[in-house]
């Protein structure tokens, strides 16, 4: 009998490993070491999880690039305290996006 391989090649979930087993499916993975290199994994990952909320638009998928989010925050340094710190500052300063202002142009009069 043969047995099919699916090569996946990305960063998943803690638990997602225990899971597959728990399907009778054996799972081989490993544990990124080098920083950068999960820096990296954490930027694709977050680019999936976007492109997984714009095609579903569900909360579901929001909250998982949230997650994607806060992990590269407490990586890089500062965590979520501080990412959302720095979001209200911005807003203080520049506003939100509750008036959902759409800028068309600007005319620089010349």
């Amino acid at each position: 009998m043969l047995m099919a391989i699916t090569e996946v090649n990305k960063l998943v979930r803690d638990r997602i490993p225990g899971l597959i087993l728990k399907t009778g499916k054996m799972p081989e993975f490993r544990f990124i070491e080098d920083e950068g290199d999960f820096i990296e994994a954490l930027k694709a990952k977050l680019l999936e999880e976007v492109y997984e909320y714009l095609e579903d638009g569900s909360i579901e998928e929001l909250a998982d690039v949230f997650q994607v989010i806060c992990t590269i925050a407490e990586t890089v340094g500062g965590g979520k305290r501080e990412l959302e710190y720095i979001s209200f500052e911005k807003t203080v300063e520049r506003g939100g996006f509750e008036n959902k202002v759409f800028l068309e142009s600007i005319d620089d009069g010349k």
